[in-house]
């Protein structure tokens, strides 16, 4: 089963990428954007349950001072949003591109003693409040985002 879990600051904690890429697209020379909030996501492919996911995201991948996260089980659905003016980027490895993250995440599942997983892969989901189109977003994606010769990104809105 694969699990997809999102770590993502908590509302009073500064997101300070979120903020360096707000003053990036200001840079490329887009106005209208709000706010950028970063999130950041591990898929988890193993025979786990939602308690040993619960457990993985609390004692591993999120820090409960500064962070919150969420997990679903990945053939769940994309999930959508309701507001419009928000867009969503989410860039990973391209298959086969060693992702060194995804690698230490194994390993520290593995010293939990949670060993019922085979793989580990990370990526990044980036929010972007305001007014944009998709095609400012595809050049935000290909210039500040992702590097297309290792990653793939999607885009979506509302």
């Amino acid at each position: 089963m694969k699990w997809k879990i999102e770590v993502s600051y908590k509302p009073e904690t500064p997101d300070a990428i979120g903020q360096g890429l707000l003053q990036d697209i200001t840079d490329l020379g887009f106005a209208g954007v709000e706010s950028v909030h970063t999130v950041q996501i591990y898929w988890i492919d193993g025979d786990l349950h939602a308690h040993a996911i619960e457990r993985i995201c609390a004692e591993l991948l999120a820090d409960p001072v500064t962070q919150n996260y969420a997990y679903t089980r990945s053939d769940d659905h994309t999930p959508t949003q309701s507001d419009d003016s928000v867009w969503t980027i989410e860039v990973r490895s391209k298959p086969g591109v060693t992702d060194a993250v995804g690698d230490s995440v194994l390993k520290g599942l593995r010293d939990m003693g949670i060993i019922d997983v085979q793989a580990a892969q990370t990526g990044q989901k980036y929010q972007i409040h305001g007014c944009l189109d998709r095609a400012k977003l595809e050049i935000v994606a290909q210039q500040l985002l992702a590097n297309d010769v290792i990653q793939i990104f999607e885009i979506w809105q509302g």
